[in-house]
């Protein structure tokens, strides 16, 4: 028996003439990170150290033309979580956890092709809130937050470069800002 899944984003998803085989979707290389925002950093590190024992691996303080973010990257197992606090009342993060809560930011998921990524999830009916966005060993791009999940995902590709890039996040803080999708 094929699995299937749905290829339809939307309220008729699940109809049977709108199914594909699992086989026709994206490959996804894995889950690159998942961004959680907190109302305190500080808190939140000496949480997914002192009771998960991930290991802090960096932290900075990223600022866009209007808003800004603190965020700390911490790892285990290869599994890495970017925790994220707004640095002022009307910054994303800080938007981002009066409307829906601490929590799942987004999730990044790595791909072979960020541009062909958003193509086809674009033609599937998945909303976008950057462009892609690059620097040298990075490509990266934002969905819309899903209505039927409540989840954002981040589509990344890798060449080289592990961590979090201050120019890519000013560059999304820009778009995000620009648009006033935040």
């Amino acid at each position: 028996m094929q699995e299937t899944v749905d290829s339809k984003i939307g309220p008729d998803a699940t109809s049977g003439d709108n199914r594909k085989t699992a086989s026709s979707f994206l490959k996804f290389r894995g889950i690159d990170h998942i961004a959680i925002a907190v109302l305190d950093l500080e808190a939140s590190i000496l949480f997914f150290q002192d009771v998960l024992g991930f290991e802090l691996k960096g932290r900075s303080h990223v600022k866009g033309r209007a808003t800004g973010m603190l965020y700390a990257n911490l790892e285990s197992g290869g599994i890495r979580f970017v925790l994220c606090q707004g640095t002022e009342p009307t910054s994303q993060v800080s938007e981002l956890v009066r409307r829906n809560g601490v929590g799942v930011a987004h999730i990044a998921l790595e791909v072979d092709n960020v541009d062909a990524a958003v193509q086809t999830l674009k033609s599937r009916g998945l909303g976008f809130d950057t462009t892609v966005v690059r620097c040298p060993g990075l490509a990266q791009a934002f969905s819309s937050r899903s209505i039927e999940t409540g989840l954002s995902f981040e589509f990344i590709h890798r060449d080289g470069e592990s961590g979090l890039l201050e120019s890519n996040v000013q560059q999304l803080f820009g778009q995000l800002e620009q648009s006033g999708k935040y």
